[in-house]
């Protein structure tokens, strides 16, 4: 099929530069905002779907865990923490429909088995991230070492043998 000429070119001109456009903005957005921005989607779903639908035994409210470990792989232990609180408000703030919410209602057994499991998730999810980050960064200054060593850098790096 051929292009059309005149006019219209310029709109298939925009059409190829607006999907471009969006690329280059999206691949210059770091990986940890992207997974803050998953997981800021991820509470909003859970909590618009809980408040709608929620009711014992469906099992809605497992979505804020996606929501808590995001945010820890992104951050450390202690922002995984304070997701697993804002994930304890929105359940609470859901399940009582934004009426009536009092300070007695985060200290029952579904709201404290809750806060248990989002706070595990998120604590141990952001101390491996954290973990891992350190791993990579030391395993980094290794590789610099052995580069150095493979192509040298001026400096005599052979052992001296004793005769």
């Amino acid at each position: 099929m051929e292009r059309p000429t005149s006019g219209s070119s310029r709109l298939f001109a925009a059409a190829d530069v607006v999907p471009q456009t969006l690329r280059t903005w999206w691949n210059g957005i770091s990986i940890p905002h992207l997974l803050l921005l998953g997981s800021s989607l991820a509470y909003g779903v859970t909590f618009v779907l809980l408040f709608a639908y929620g009711r014992p035994g469906l099992g809605l409210s497992g979505g804020f865990y996606a929501a808590v470990i995001l945010v820890a792989a992104a951050t450390s232990p202690l922002s995984g923490g304070a997701a697993a609180v804002l994930a304890l408000f929105l359940y609470e703030l859901a399940v009582h429909h934004g009426q009536n919410l009092a300070w007695s209602d985060f200290a029952t057994a579904p709201a404290l088995t809750h806060f248990a499991g989002y706070a595990a998730a998120g604590l141990l999810t952001g101390f491996l991230a954290l973990r891992a980050r350190r791993m990579l960064a030391q395993s980094l200054y290794v590789l610099e070492d052995l580069i150095d060593l493979a192509h040298g850098d001026g400096r005599d790096k052979t052992p001296d043998f004793p005769d």
